[in-house]
């Protein structure tokens, strides 16, 4: 299934609570999206990565009997914000198993959901078996931490960027897996306190530590505190 996150901020005069916004919302769901979550995005004093003000998350889930063109829903999510009025949308694309959903929806539906990116280097041995196991342990470790509530992590499809791909523009091709260096971490947290409490765990800086040679520009992450549509 296809998990795309689109940050974007409306026009002067629009919030997340006008009537577009939801008629678009309604038209991805009619469309076939398995789900979505929305809500603005949340400053913190920890690992923040930039944002702009006012700046709204968007999680849609595809992979539907009833959305079977992923292409497709691409180019109506994009089309769908331009009509209400959003120009600087971008997206990042993740692909998960239908076994890792349960893991994924408990952080979107915690209190505050973090999305952390790991923008390994341009020379990080992406093959060296140490290092994926460290990027795959540092999401496990998390579970030790009090406050977590659940989550999962993927390589980006669409781009090594954190910034992500800018809607407007065409789709950019599916990066190779040898080849995606853009890791981020779907995490669920009771509060940002106890999420700030936990980064000065050994549970946290265990792997963090023996990723840090390899971060690079973009490492760092973005809270929202989101609501599902229905």
């Amino acid at each position: 299934m296809l998990s795309q996150v689109l940050r974007f901020t409306f026009p002067a005069g629009s919030t997340i609570s006008s009537t577009a916004f939801l008629k678009l919302r309604q038209q991805i769901a009619a469309a076939g999206a398995a789900s979505q979550y929305y809500g603005y995005t949340t400053p913190t004093r920890v690992l923040s990565l930039p944002r702009k003000r006012h700046e709204v998350c968007w999680v849609i889930r595809n992979g539907g009997p009833d959305w079977p063109d992923e292409r497709q829903d691409r180019s109506a999510v994009a089309e769908g914000l331009i009509s209400t009025g959003i120009t600087d949308a971008t997206s990042l694309e993740f692909e998960f198993t239908e076994a890792q959903l349960e893991h994924l929806t408990k952080a979107l539906d915690a209190p505050i959901c973090e999305f952390a990116c790991i923008r390994l280097r341009d020379d990080a041995p992406l093959e060296d078996e140490a290092l994926q196991t460290s990027m795959h342990k540092t999401y496990s470790d998390t579970y030790q931490i009090p406050g977590f509530t659940g989550g999962y992590w993927a390589y980006a499809l669409n781009t090594n960027e954190t910034a992500g791909v800018p809607c407007s523009g065409p789709a950019p091709e599916t990066i190779p897996k040898s080849h995606r260096r853009l890791g981020v971490y779907y995490l669920g947290w009771d509060s940002i306190e106890l999420h700030e409490d936990g980064t000065q765990t050994a549970a946290f800086s265990e792997e963090i530590e023996k990723l840090q040679p390899y971060f690079g520009p973009g490492s760092g992450a973005f809270y929202t505190m989101l609501r599902q549509h229905k």
